[in-house]
């Protein structure tokens, strides 16, 4: 298999990509894990380009913030 570039990266003195026409890194540092069901560390997340997992849990937003968001 071969090694896939990274392209969240930008060289010293190269131009930077336009973030609109630039497709996600999808290299094995960058690419979001895939989801599954019923995998116990499913309430992780992995945000692309952030090695850093996330905890995702359920709340209850309440009367306030339920109006807030919609």
């Amino acid at each position: 298999m071969s090694e896939i570039e990274c392209t969240a990266t930008v060289a010293d003195g190269d131009e930077r990509p336009n973030p609109l026409f630039t497709p996600p890194c999808s290299c094995r540092r960058c690419a979001p894990d895939p989801t599954v069901e019923g995998r116990p560390d499913r309430d992780w997340l992995r945000i692309s380009g952030d090695p850093r997992r996330h905890r995702v849990r359920l709340v209850d937003l309440g009367e306030t913030g339920r109006a807030v968001l919609g």
